[in-house]
């Protein structure tokens, strides 16, 4: 067992990777070409793996591959082969977040060893023990938890739990935000968010950057963290340059490594200098130090990160006239900001003049620079350094295979991927002779009567401590019983675990047996035993027969798809096994982002970006919801979802930044096959990767 916690590097590239082992990690984390949810980063093939791994292990360093996409259906096949090459090429660990890989990995390939991603969005003891039964031997926990909240999770669990201590913080909570799959099809679980909470945001006379959060930094508290129980240290930064991990590595190695109070005070003071070099946005200890959003959001300034070295004064052709802030040298990697505060593609400088036009190595504040830029720049666009130039790619290349005998050979399994899929196909019998049912999701017990009295054949209410308490009042019929369920909320937390423990068994012992899930955690809450009818819920995000599989074994009775599927994958999963125990969602209003972070604006006022779209915060429970200015609808959809076989649909009424009643609205729209007002598609017509 480990004296200290593990310190986790990042690593996009080979110079972040050899950087981070040289510099002091005790592990690597990377992702593969395909299937990691940084896809942006440069990534790694199998067999460049199959080198590197021998490498680490010669210098006792671990090696994780972060496996944490989403799947959807038309990955499978591919993800089985990877999963089987992985098996041969026996990383220290896959970080994955998809029910699917658990599903496969623990069937299939049972010597892979998992860590639950943070964006399975483990933010209670829970659902630590959940994802521990579900086959991880790791859990990453979610980064809106405290220090006493953490603490609490590994007193009340068994798994190892990894926390992430410095590097990028989102706005929404892990695994719960679609505003860039809403806008754009992008998806952050699928490793392809575009950063809308980046953005410079305009309410009445304001503008600002109000959502866009600064850089964790736990290197204050790391001298109380070492001495806990936390498995792993996590450096979140794949898209980050190998100078800019060197430096983050070996300011942390410095203060772990210091064996008394004296040798941390000063172990922090050098750790904190090579901090304060190093390109990042405005640092606090986020919600590990019980930060709020003063802390830890940056609304008056830019949302980029790294150092601001210069301004564009004006352009000419390719020559770009530079206001010189700090030392710019040839080979620092440049991210321009847009005037509107977008982040625009980074760029290496390759060419720098002076004033005379004679070709220079550096240049400093004062003296007239210029650049010449590979992409179009604008006058009045700041220009921030992210890195320096590394040692060549090709000669960190050269140096590990010389060291290393060649990887482990890869061959593709077409055998064991046809085996596998075959298992998921299912001859169905003929669509029109499956009973359609209609589940009705409702967030008040005012709405409770006439949901009843609908042609829902299941209605499910928000379990909110004040819904819960309201019911508890009221008497059902039998009937009545049969078809009312309650749906728990994606987020419940660590204090509030055993009242909602409580309430589940108090309800069920009653006679409530229908209940939809929509955290793992929530499998441990409603306990075992009792004849439960349980619903996989949206926000399980479930795209693949696999992770079908998952939740079905573990006691659902149906699964409602995740809200950013495509109509691609729905004609697909159509004739798939347990197609006929799936739920589309045909309404809903879901936030697109949830927070714990109350930002500097008016709540129920519209909020506009720089592309004019509309966004509506509020507040609930104690936390930010931002909606976009219309529903998702597919009323007009359902002929072609009938067609493809699907006779499951639900409309969820229960998430409304405008607060008013519409089922009987919602109800007709359903059965008339229109929607009344604008609408999204949301990603019904869009590509699936």
């Amino acid at each position: 067992m480990r004296s200290k916690p593990e310190l986790l590097a990042p690593a996009g590239n080979i110079e972040s990777f050899y950087a981070a082992v040289k510099n002091g990690a005790d592990a690597v984390y990377l992702g593969l070409k395909k299937f990691s949810a940084r896809a942006t980063a440069e990534n790694f093939t199998l067999g460049e793996l199959a080198t590197l791994i021998p490498f680490a292990r010669k210098r006792s360093v671990k090696v994780y591959v972060a496996l944490n996409n989403q799947i959807v259906s038309g990955e499978l096949g591919e993800l089985i082969e990877t999963l089987d090459a992985l098996a041969s090429v026996n990383p220290d660990a896959l970080i994955v977040q998809d029910a699917g890989i658990f599903q496969l990995a623990r069937k299939r390939f049972p010597a892979l060893r998992l860590h639950a991603s943070t964006l399975a969005f483990a933010h209670n003891c829970s659902g630590v023990r959940v994802l521990q039964q579900m086959g991880a031997s790791r859990v990453v926990l979610a980064r809106e938890l405290s220090l006493e909240e953490i603490e609490k999770i590994y007193e009340s669990t068994k798994a190892e739990l990894e926390i992430f201590i410095h590097g990028a913080l989102c706005y929404s909570y892990s695994g719960l935000c679609l505003a860039s799959s809403f806008r754009g099809g992008r998806s952050g679980l699928r490793g392809e968010c575009v950063q809308p909470c980046r953005l410079k945001f305009h309410q009445g006379g304001k503008e600002g950057f109000f959502l866009s959060c600064g850089d964790l930094c736990a290197l204050p508290l790391v001298s109380r963290l070492k001495r806990t129980k936390i498995a792993g240290l996590k450096i979140e930064g794949r898209m980050k340059p190998a100078s800019w991990v060197a430096a983050v590595v070996k300011a942390y190695r410095l203060v772990l490594d210091a064996k008394s109070p004296e040798a941390e005070k000063k172990a922090l003071v050098e750790a904190k200098e090579l901090l304060s070099q190093n390109p990042s946005r405005r640092l606090s200890s986020g919600r590990l130090g019980n930060g709020g959003a003063s802390e830890i959001l940056s609304p008056s300034r830019s949302g980029s990160n790294g150092l601001w070295l210069a301004t564009v004064k004006s352009v000419s052709q390719n020559r770009v006239l530079l206001d010189v802030r700090r030392g710019l040298e040839k080979g620092d990697r440049l991210r321009p900001e847009s005037c509107s505060g977008k982040e625009e593609e980074a760029f290496t400088v390759s060419q720098l003049f002076d004033g005379s036009g004679g070709s220079i190595q550096s240049a400093q504040p004062g003296a007239p620079v210029y650049l010449v830029c590979p992409k179009p720049l604008k006058p009045g666009e700041k220009l921030f350094k992210l890195g320096t130039k590394s040692e060549p790619a090709a000669v960190i290349w050269k140096r590990i295979k010389d060291e290393v005998q060649p990887g482990a050979r890869l061959k593709p399994a077409p055998l064991l991927r046809r085996q596998i899929l075959e298992e998921f196909e299912k001859t169905t019998g003929s669509p029109s002779r499956k009973e359609e049912n209609l589940i009705v999701k409702i967030d008040s017990v005012s709405d409770l009567v006439e949901a009843l009295q609908s042609s829902a054949s299941i209605v499910f209410l928000t379990a909110t401590r004040n819904n819960l308490e309201r019911i508890v009042k009221q008497r059902f019929s039998p009937y009545q019983m049969k078809k009312l369920g309650f749906c728990l909320p994606p987020i419940i937390l660590e204090k509030d675990i055993e009242y909602f423990r409580a309430a589940a068994a108090w309800f069920v012992k009653k006679g409530f047996l229908l209940w939809e899930v929509n955290n793992w955690g929530h499998f441990d809450l409603l306990g075992k035993g009792a004849p439960l009818r349980l619903v996989a819920g949206a926000r399980l995000n479930l795209r693949n027969c696999a992770a079908f599989e998952q939740v079905f074994e573990m006691g659902c009775e149906s699964a409602v798809l995740s809200l950013e599927i495509t109509k691609v994958e729905l004609e697909e999963l159509a004739g798939k096994k347990f197609s006929s125990r799936l739920a589309v969602t045909v309404y809903c209003r879901p936030p697109l982002f949830t927070s714990c972070l109350v930002p500097p604006i008016y709540m129920e006022r519209p909020l506009l970006s720089p592309r004019k779209e509309v966004y509506y915060p509020t507040t609930k429970a104690g936390r930010t919801e931002i909606f976009a200015d219309r529903p998702v609808s597919w009323f007009e959809q359902l002929p072609a979802l009938r067609s493809f076989g699907y006779r499951r649909f639900v409309i969820d009424a229960s998430e409304n930044p405008e607060k008013r009643s519409e089922l009987a609205q919602l109800l007709k729209g359903f059965s008339s096959l229109r929607t009344r007002g604008a609408y999204s598609l949301f990603n019904y017509d869009r590509r699936p990767f």
